[in-house]
C-alpha cells in the first residue's frame, strides 16, 4: 500500500461543539468509516475508510481514506480541525492517484456538509 500526502485544515463552524461532534460522527458513519477513535468529551474522532470488496483497480473505490477531525470549541462556535490521506494499493498510487485525492476531497466535502448544512 501507498499513501498520499496528509492533509491539514482547521474550519471553523457555527454550531455547538456537541451538536458538531454528533453530526461529524453521524457523516463520518454514512461514509462507511469504521471508527478506530470516539471521544465525544475530547472531540476527536478518528477511522478509515475501507475499499469495496468488488472494487476495480484505478477506480475510486479502491482508494483507502484516512481521517482524523479533532474539534475544539464552546456553545455557539466551533473550531474543525482535519487530517486525511489516501490510501491505495502500489500499482495505483503511482498511476493514478488523481482518482484517490478526488475521492478524499469530495468524501471532506460531503462530511462537512452535514456538520454545516448550506444556508437556505
Amino acid at each position: 500500500m501507498a499513501a498520499g500526502p496528509e492533509a491539514s485544515t482547521t474550519t471553523p463552524v457555527p454550531v455547538s461543539s456537541d451538536s458538531a461532534y454528533v453530526r461529524a460522527k453521524r457523516a463520518v458513519q454514512a461514509e462507511g468509516f469504521t471508527l478506530d477513535v470516539q471521544a465525544s468529551l475530547g472531540g476527536r474522532l478518528a477511522g478509515l475508510r475501507y475499499p469495496s470488496a468488488t472494487a476495480k483497480m484505478g477506480t475510486a473505490a479502491a482508494c483507502r481514506v484516512q481521517l482524523a477531525l479533532a474539534l475544539h470549541g464552546g456553545p455557539e462556535r466551533t473550531d474543525l480541525g482535519w487530517t486525511s490521506r489516501w490510501i491505495a494499493p502500489v500499482a495505483m498510487a503511482t498511476t493514478t492517484n488523481d482518482v484517490c485525492e478526488k475521492d478524499r476531497t469530495e468524501t471532506l466535502a460531503r462530511i462537512q456538509q452535514v456538520i454545516v448544512p448550506p444556508q437556505q
